[in-house]
Formats: structure tokens, C-alpha cells, sequence
């Protein structure tokens, strides 16, 4: 039977390391939904994972997606929201949506303190192709 009810604690961190023509990225992520029993042949509506990342981190390069909408919330920290060639500050409580077909990105603003957000996003069905631009 797939889990409906876990605690965070229970869910193992990733650390996530790698390099694209636009630099170096890295994360550490709680895969909440996949700890829930989201699998490719069982799948959820949404994915869920908590993300924190070190300070002056990026997680990925500028990019957009398909058909996929994006939730965060930020939890704590200070992040910087790369979207549509503009940057804007997000702090501990402000949420934010990414729709599909939006370039964006976030980043941990800070020199000093990890950056902690979830985020959220719908599982449209089907493939979903991810753009990375070399910005």
C-alpha cells in the first residue's frame, strides 16, 4: 500500500551537483511526493520536494517548461526569482507561481544563510520538455 501520511524527517536528503555551458548548479532536496509513492506508473497530479540550497547557489540554469506549472514557497532565507529577464527578492512566507512556457529561476540571494523553499509543481501527463537558455 502507498504511504499518504509521512514526516519529513523520514525523507532523505539529495545532494544534487552539475555543470551546464552556464556554470555550476547545486541543491539538496527532500522528494516529498516521491516519498508518497509518486512513481512513473503510479503518478501523482503534483510533485512536491523541499529544496534548500547553499549560500550564493543557483539549482539550475534559466529555463522553462512546457506544459508544467511551478508553486514555491519560500520557507527561509532570502531568494532572488530570475523571471522573464527581471529579478525580484522572495523571503520567508512569500509564495510564487511559475506557469508553463515562463523563464525563470531561483537562487539563494544570500552570502551567509541557506535558502529553503518547496516547490510544487502539476504533473501535466505526458512528456514535458524543459528549455534551459544560456543566459
Amino acid at each position: 500500500m502507498t504511504q499518504w501520511k509521512i514526516n519529513l524527517d523520514d525523507v532523505p536528503e539529495e545532494h544534487q551537483k552539475w555543470t551546464w555551458s552556464t556554470g555550476s548548479y547545486e541543491r539538496y532536496r527532500r522528494h516529498v511526493s516521491v516519498a508518497l509513492g509518486n512513481t512513473s506508473e503510479s503518478p501523482h497530479p503534483f510533485d512536491v520536494e523541499l529544496t534548500r540550497l547553499p549560500p550564493g547557489a543557483r539549482p539550475c540554469p534559466v529555463h522553462s517548461h512546457e506544459r508544467m506549472w511551478e508553486f514555491f514557497i519560500v520557507v527561509s532565507g532570502r531568494a532572488v526569482v530570475d523571471r522573464e529577464g527581471e529579478s525580484t527578492e522572495a523571503v520567508a512566507g512569500d509564495c510564487f507561481m511559475q506557469q508553463a512556457g515562463t523563464r525563470h529561476r531561483i537562487r539563494n540571494g544570500s552570502d551567509s544563510e541557506d535558502l529553503v523553499f518547496y516547490v510544487i509543481a502539476n504533473e501535466p501527463g505526458g512528456p514535458d520538455t524543459t528549455r534551459k537558455y544560456d543566459v
